[in-house]
């Protein structure tokens, strides 16, 4: 009676244990579960691998993937354009660092920047009609006033004569924006002075002098941006160089004259004419003087190039 009543109780302990019932159902879900780990893993190891999808904005831009907004600033410092493929890595809050792993099919088909263009007042509107160069702004081959808002003005501290690009939708150039705006040491913007005015003054040298052994007594030519020669001179003079400037839109004799006359040439592409660096260019290769183009307005882009040029002169000889 007693072993009946053991056997009673193991059975019904028996009854009570977890016991995973086998079927084929319960093989297929178990494999799904497997393969769908493996899928995902697999998924997020070719985004590391190959990076996001990057796409261009008319103001910055947007990695689907990630449903996260790319900064103006990190796209130009990483030179990104529309379908770029970049690495997206977490950083504190929301934030990431991004990194560019392949270059993709080119520019937003319907987004078009243009660039440096001078703010300036027309009673109580803000516009944009030309550009550095001295071009006016056209669109679809017509002249184009861009209005710029209140908010931008007021976002950026806008003043006449700051230099910014605008974007804006190919298809309704009234769809735009600034997006970016380049950092101006002098104060603002002022109209070119006769061309006999802009020869090197050093009472208009703010800077301590402290020559530079490359750059002394050596004759620098500056080729657009012309506005903006007084800060250049300052930098240059204050570093022994003597510095000379012109727009690139004066008579090709005096062009020739003053590129003649030069050590070291340099072209500052937003800043000047097409004509006029094609002039400029034609006449340092007939002299055979040394050229640099440059395609910022930095002062400091300005500087350290004269002093690499210097060196690699030098080093000729």
């Amino acid at each position: 009676m007693n072993q009946l009543k053991d056997y009673i109780a193991f059975l019904e302990a028996l009854l009570t244990l977890e016991t995973p019932i086998y079927s084929k159902h319960n093989e297929e879900l178990e494999a799904k579960t497997v393969g769908d780990g493996d899928a995902k893993s697999k998924k997020k190891s070719d985004e590391i691998n190959n990076g996001f999808l990057f796409e261009r904005n008319l103001k910055g831009g947007y990695i689907p993937q990630l449903d996260t907004y790319v900064p103006e600033k990190v796209i130009r410092n990483l030179e990104l354009t529309h379908g770029d493929r970049v690495k997206a890595l977490p950083k504190k809050g929301a934030h990431f660092h991004f990194e560019l792993i392949q270059k993709g099919e080119g520019d937003n088909p319907n987004r078009a920047e243009i660039k440096y263009c001078i703010i300036e007042k027309d009673g109580d509107l803000w516009v944009c009609n030309r550009t550095l160069s001295g071009e006016s702004i056209h669109i679809n081959d017509l002249p184009y006033t861009v209005h710029l808002k209140a908010s931008e003005i007021k976002d950026f501290h806008l003043k006449e004569g700051d230099i910014v690009d605008i974007a804006y939708i190919v298809d309704n150039p009234n769809i735009c924006k600034v997006v970016w705006k380049h950092d101006i040491e002098d104060d603002q913007y002022s109209s070119p002075l006769p061309s006999g005015s802009y020869k090197d003054k050093s009472k208009s040298n703010h800077f301590k002098r402290e020559e530079h052994p490359k750059l002394k007594g050596k004759t620098l030519t500056l080729i657009g941006a012309i506005n903006r020669f007084s800060t250049y001179r300052d930098r240059l003079s204050a570093l022994g160089a003597r510095v000379q400037a012109m727009d690139g839109n004066e008579d090709e004799k005096r062009i020739a004259a003053l590129i003649r006359r030069s050590d070291l040439v340099f072209i500052i592409i937003p800043a000047v004419s097409h004509n006029g660096s094609t002039l400029a260019k034609k006449y340092c290769k007939l002299y055979n003087i040394r050229f640099s183009t440059i395609d910022t307005i930095g002062v400091s882009t300005v500087v350290s190039t004269a002093i690499d040029q210097a060196k690699r002169i030098e080093s000729l000889f």
